[in-house]
């Protein structure tokens, strides 16, 4: 992963437009000391304002500048002594201070850079540990172009208890997004339990209800929390476009079609570590949901309670669909599943207040207008009045 991080443990170097505001501001702090020193009765105050020249030089240099800044102002300081030779003690109890504070100054200035560098240490290895466990999916998958997305809501996370997954199985494509009830490091490994299920159990149960029994059963081996449980949504489009989906006490997925959004009808079970709660057995096929006919030109979304929950300063919840009908409204199709994810993201935050936005995952499936069915594609190639 790229860093900004100096091999040495610093801060990487300030911009250069504002060291440029930095270094003028001190130089005409010192100017206009010196002429108003000059001007002004000798009983003024004013050139004891040298002291600041350190300090404001931090805010865009590291030691050396601070330094050679202290040794300008108590060099100005003293040159200044002529116009008031009987003030050599306030020139010394200047020039004190002037040290003082650059020395305060360059040490702030190296603790901030190792608790940057350290701080960038840890956000590089929480997003390692993320791709680790949430492995991006592929750019096309079956017939679809798919993207996902994780932003944490802590402002330096980069990892949390969001988990989502898609696999390519002669069932058709499959996908799971869920969400970990709690956070931190406990959340994650749940998330890790989750998603190794779902990597194995994918490729051999036949329904979404019996996968999803799978996906509870190695939950419930993995927790040693009876209170831990995880909210999920399984999908699955085969290969002729007919989709179905189960939920497990997650928000159902999202069909964006023609400029409208309209929710994906789910078959519907306990959250996943809660199913041993029911009278039924957890690989039981459970409910089945009705199936939807996908066309080309069809977009699907998979999001946690993270975006939907999203909440303004007055308490309004994130308008999800109106928002996503307008994002089709303003981007001719076909839509672009990174640009899409990216965007709801942003206006998601932008929507929300500072303590109201949660950790959110999204998973989109666009399929291209011009990639028809697999169904589709088998017709073609079959010649006409063979079996």
């Amino acid at each position: 992963m790229p860093t900004d991080e100096r091999e040495d443990g610093t801060r990487p170097p300030t911009g250069r437009a504002t060291k440029f505001v930095v270094l003028g501001t001190a130089l005409l702090l010192c100017v206009l000391v010196a002429v108003l020193q000059v001007t002004t009765p000798p009983s003024s105050h004013i050139a004891s304002v040298l002291v600041a020249v350190p300090a404001v030089i931090s805010f865009g240099f590291g030691p050396p500048m601070i330094i050679g800044s202290a040794v300008v102002a108590a060099g100005i300081r003293w040159l200044l002594l002529p116009a008031e030779p009987q003030r050599i003690g306030s020139v010394i109890g200047t020039t004190v201070v002037i040290c003082v504070i650059a020395a305060l100054s360059c040490f702030v200035v190296r603790r901030g850079e190792r608790e940057s560098a350290r701080l960038r240490k840890v956000v590089s290895v929480a997003e390692t540990a993320q791709r680790a466990v949430l492995r991006p999916p592929p750019e096309t998958l079956g017939h679809f172009r798919t993207a996902a997305s994780y932003l944490a809501a802590a402002q330096y996370a980069r990892i949390g208890g969001d988990l989502y997954a898609v696999a390519d199985t002669e069932f058709g494509v499959r996908a799971l997004i869920g969400d970990v009830r709690g956070k931190g490091l406990g959340a994650v490994s749940t998330a890790s339990a989750v998603l190794g299920s779902f990597h194995e159990a994918a490729y051999e149960e036949e329904t979404l209800g019996r996968l999803a029994g799978r996906l509870d059963t190695g939950l419930n081996r993995f927790l040693r929390d009876d209170e831990a449980f995880v909210t999920a949504l399984l999908l699955q489009i085969a290969p002729d476009g007919r989709a179905e989906a189960y939920s497990c006490g997650h928000p159902p997925s999202l069909v964006l079609r023609d400029g409208t959004v309209r929710e994906l009808p789910a078959g519907t079970g306990l959250p996943l570590g809660l199913r041993a709660l029911a009278s039924a057995p957890a690989d039981a096929d459970g409910p089945r949901s009705a199936v939807t006919p996908l066309r080309p030109g069809d977009t699907l979304l998979l999001y946690t309670d993270g975006i939907a929950e999203t909440r303004d300063e007055a308490g309004a919840f994130y308008p999800l669909a109106d928002r996503l009908t307008a994002y089709q409204r303003a981007h001719s199709p076909p839509l672009d599943p990174q640009h899409l994810l990216a965007w709801l993201q942003e206006d998601a935050q932008d929507y929300s207040c500072a303590d109201t936005y949660d950790d959110a995952a999204l998973l989109a499936l666009a399929w291209p207008p011009d990639r028809p069915s697999r169904r589709a594609e088998t017709r073609k190639k079959t010649p006409p009045g063979t079996a």
